[in-house]
């Protein structure tokens, strides 16, 4: 299997990392691909220079033809959802909203009995008690939520039913929340959601391969790993119901990209001279925000009433216990993740992309990665 290599700063040893960990992370990706995952690929840095950058696997499910290289484009999923929140955080910066403001001042179909409580913190730390999405816990008869929605009743279909938790009491992953969110961002800006990140995140950071609609151009450098990406790909700005869908997730990316955004954050809000955050919101974004809360994953934490989460602002924090205290992430289903590490100032971005969740792609590199360093 070809291993394809991008661009890097440093060789491994001058930045105290030790090489043979890159072999044996070559090694464990190759395999699991053709059985677990598609593809794969990485790009590792520490105190700012990349010294790792490779990729390996297929790009598309439909033919043989293509590899998976360096500068491939990849749908990232709910990595989507850390730049809506540094959306967030700009707007309170410019003293647009604040954290603490009832969702129901800006989005008026929250202002009820049941929703009115409901602030932009609680969105931003998953603390809303807003169900999680039809289908997220396996359930076999999903709710049919999306059918009979339209733009002028998305608001209330989302909202529609009872609250799952009591708001500000349980941590509960709801990617509606971040639908909201990204509403919120539109509204108070006056720009579509997508403009508005693109002109002052993307767009800054020199994210070159980053966007929420793929150009035609682009197209071919796009890994597919089922019809659904297909189809995501095929939706266009003017024939949505609302870009704010793309809050949760909807964006594509690459590898460099990916890296320049944990880069912004490892370096207080600012990256090549452009500053995205300031240093005191960046670091309370991935400071904890919330301790020790009842948490109710996804599937398997469903009915866990031992699992307790600690969360910052839209970044997952102290995730895994072999990982330095401080380390934050976000991941994306189908097989993304990005990782900062400011003990180490180090940082790690995958994508393995796969169907499903396969925890010898998404964790397992994790430890191989950080074994590495010296």
């Amino acid at each position: 299997m070809n291993i394809h290599y991008g661009k890097t700063d440093v060789k491994p040893e001058d930045v105290g990392f030790e090489p043979a960990a890159l072999d044996r992370l070559n090694t464990h990706f190759q395999n699991l691909i053709g059985k677990k995952i598609q593809a794969a690929g990485y790009i590792l840095s520490k105190d700012g220079k990349v010294f790792a950058h490779a990729s390996m696997g297929k790009l598309s499910f439909e033919n043989e033809t293509g590899d998976f290289l360096p500068d491939s484009i990849r749908p990232t999923a709910s990595l989507g959802k850390v730049f809506t929140a540094t959306a967030i955080l700009q707007l309170m910066e410019q003293g647009k909203i604040y954290l603490n403001q009832p969702v129901c001042s800006i989005i008026k179909e929250f202002d009820n009995d049941v929703h009115k409580s409901i602030t932009i913190f609680h969105l931003l730390t998953h603390t809303s008690g807003l169900k999680a999405e039809p289908g997220s816990y396996l359930e076999p008869y999903p709710e049919d939520l999306y059918s009979s929605m339209d733009k002028k009743n998305w608001i209330k279909r989302l909202l529609s039913g009872t609250l799952q938790y009591k708001t500000g009491t349980t941590w509960n992953y709801c990617s509606k929340g971040f639908t909201f969110l990204a509403e919120i961002v539109s509204r108070v800006s006056g720009l579509d959601f997508t403009d508005y990140v693109e002109q002052n995140i993307i767009h800054p950071l020199g994210m070159e391969d980053t966007c929420y609609f793929v150009p035609e151009e682009k197209m071919e450098r796009v890994c597919l790993i089922s019809n659904w990406n297909k189809k995501m790909l095929s939706w266009k700005k003017n024939n949505m119901i609302t870009t704010s869908f793309k809050g949760p997730a909807g964006m594509v990316s690459a590898l460099t990209d990916m890296w320049k955004f944990g880069q912004m954050m490892m370096n207080g809000g600012t990256f090549n001279g452009k500053r995205i955050l300031g240093k005191n919101t960046g670091e309370a974004a991935v400071k904890p925000q919330i301790v020790n809360y009842p948490g109710h994953n996804w599937r398997i934490r469903m009915f866990d009433e031992t699992f307790y989460c600690t969360y910052g602002l839209g970044w997952e924090l102290n995730k895994h216990a072999f990982l330095p205290d401080g380390t934050f992430d976000h991941e994306g289903a189908e097989g993304v993740g990005l990782y900062m590490d400011p003990q180490n100032k180090f940082i790690y971005a995958g994508l393995y992309p796969g169907e499903g969740y396969c925890p010898e792609s998404w964790v397992s590199p994790l430890a191989i990665v950080w074994s590495g360093i010296l």
